[in-house]
């Protein structure tokens, strides 16, 4: 077998659990449905295994329903991923993939009858075969109320649980994702309620978890919040058949304060294994314009400027005037003349100044 095949299948398989605990494994210790539990919900060993190796462990299984029940296990592969990463779990019909780890694993018991609110431990062990392709291989036990034939012959309705099993064995990864996208949901903001939304590439064939700080900085180039993006360390699948290698991050910047003016956030994620850790960043720029400070500023603006037109419009009649009257009414007039360029030159500056002021905010940001 061609031996970059194994790396590339055992990230995949590998990543289908990892996705799968992220996004639909509820966190807390364990699963459960309608009338059955199952404790641990992963069973994750962080040593890697040799081929041969013999491992030992258990499962408890919990009688949530209200009266007597018989539990049946079955072993499963996971063979793909559906959307929203949930993964895709083989029957009878489904190819192999050469990563199977049902074959693995030896049932003390394949039924169990527990009374309502009983609970058992059912240990099993764990048999890693002489001729395994590296990489992580992983399936599930899933428990259900309904025997295994009655489940294959189409004829069961009812519900199953299932706890998922990893088991990680020496192969090759590359590490490789970018940011796509990185953006607000606006470019205008009334106040401090920003979203951005990040859309990350997974460009390996691993699992990656991107983590990191989001730096918001203000026009004055001082830092207003620190954010820490994918604070829950979700992970993003690879690219397959199965898989886009996509995913959608948001992170919510909430402040009392007001803000204004234009701010740059700054998104810096790091992931990969410890001691080999890569970084993506990008930017983004938007504006903060409360409403309640801009539109009282543009009344007075205008204000200014309305009051700037009538006073010229005035004045040009009362200069056409003067003009078209006598050489004595003129002197007369004269001194009141010269009051009014004073007052409309105060109002010009004023306004001019309010102006001035808006453009290299506008030019500073």
């Amino acid at each position: 077998m061609n031996s970059q095949y194994f790396p590339r299948t055992a990230a995949f398989l590998f990543a289908l659990f990892s996705l799968f605990t992220f996004l639909v494994i509820p966190n807390h210790a364990d699963a459960q449905g309608a009338g059955v539990g199952i404790i641990p919900a992963v069973i994750d060993p962080a040593e890697q295994f040799e081929p041969g190796d013999v491992a030992q462990f258990s499962i408890r299984i919990s009688n949530l329903s209200g009266g007597d029940m018989t539990y049946y296990l079955i072993k499963r592969d996971i063979i793909g991923v559906r959307d929203q990463g949930i993964p895709i779990f083989a029957d009878s019909q489904s190819q192999t993939t050469g990563y199977e780890l049902s074959d693995w694993i030896s049932l003390s018991s394949e039924s169990v009858f527990l009374g309502a609110g009983q609970e058992v431990e059912v240990p099993f062990t764990m048999t890693v075969p002489q001729e395994v392709s590296p990489g992580a291989h992983f399936g599930s036990i899933a428990v259900t109320a309904e025997p295994p034939k009655l489940r294959e012959s189409g004829a069961g309705i009812g519900y199953e649980v299932a706890n998922i099993i990893t088991i990680r064995i020496a192969g090759d990864a590359i590490d490789q994702a970018r940011i796509r996208q990185f953006s607000t949901s606006k470019y205008i903001y009334g106040s401090t309620n920003v979203e951005f939304s990040a859309r990350i590439e997974n460009e390996g064939n691993t699992l990656i978890k991107p983590t990191g700080p989001l730096e918001v900085i203000n026009m004055f180039g001082k830092q207003v919040a620190m954010l820490t993006f994918n604070e829950s360390k979700a992970g993003i699948f690879p690219k397959t058949s199965q898989s886009e290698g996509l995913r959608d991050f948001k992170v919510t910047w909430q402040d009392e304060s007001p803000g204004f003016g234009r701010y740059e956030a700054i998104l810096s994620a790091v992931y990969g294994p410890e001691g080999k850790m890569s970084t993506i960043s990008s930017t983004v720029t938007f504006w903060i314009l409360p409403m309640n400070i801009i539109t009282p500023a543009l009344i007075v603006l205008g204000v200014l400027f309305l009051t700037i037109y009538v006073s010229v419009k005035l004045y040009v009649r009362r200069s056409m005037a003067v003009a078209t009257s006598g050489v004595t009414r003129r002197l007369v007039r004269s001194r009141r003349q010269n009051e009014f360029p004073t007052l409309l030159v105060i109002i010009s500056m004023l306004a001019l100044a309010a102006l001035f002021f808006i453009i290299l905010l506008l030019i500073f940001a």
